[in-house]
């Protein structure tokens, strides 16, 4: 089947996690499922006032969701936040949408395409990934060495997501992730 991300933003790290995706789309060749669907990845100013949409093309059998996602909100999300809300914006608006057209998929084939769409995300820790187990460990008053050398995450990414749990952290205008992926300034 055609499984296929397309991008529009600039300045954060939703580049990158678009090219993490790739091999998601890859796989997805050899799944079988009635159409193809292609989603576009818009990060863009809230001033814009873009919504997100889907449209399924009965003609050629695909169907398109555009995603619209806050820039200003993302460019306060470090890269491993990004691919976390990113990861629950898709997870959730992709079932939503394939049940919103029963007639090209059964449930059982929908459900299907859904349980390897999330086991591939779990498995890349684009759902319930390394953040929320980050966030039960520190829950549990596990120190943030042990937490960063645990679960392999930069010592300052777990300091910041503690600090945003207490309500702590300043929202920073630009997450240094973002400076780094050369876009924001």
């Amino acid at each position: 089947m055609e499984f296929a991300f397309v991008l529009d933003t600039h300045g954060t790290c939703v580049p990158q996690l678009r090219d993490e995706l790739v091999p998601l789309e890859e796989l997805a060749q050899a799944w079988t499922f009635p159409y193809g669907i292609v989603i576009a990845l818009r990060v863009l100013p809230e001033s814009y006032g873009r919504k997100t949409f889907r449209r399924f093309d009965s003609k050629e059998q695909v169907l398109y969701l555009d995603i619209s996602l806050s820039y200003e909100q993302y460019l306060r999300l470090s890269k491993h936040e990004q691919r976390e809300a990113l990861g629950q914006q898709l997870d959730q608006y992709l079932y939503e949408s394939v049940a919103k057209y029963p007639k090209h998929a059964d449930k059982p084939t929908r459900d299907a395409l859904l349980k390897q769409v999330r086991e591939w995300m779990v498995a890349n820790d684009w759902l319930n990934g390394r953040l929320q187990r980050a966030r039960e460990l520190l829950d549990q008053d596990i120190g943030l060495h042990e937490v960063s050398k645990q679960l392999d995450l930069p010592l300052a990414e777990v300091e910041h997501l503690l600090l945003r749990m207490h309500n702590a952290d300043e929202p920073a205008k630009i997450h240094p992730d973002n400076v780094s992926a050369g876009g924001a300034l």
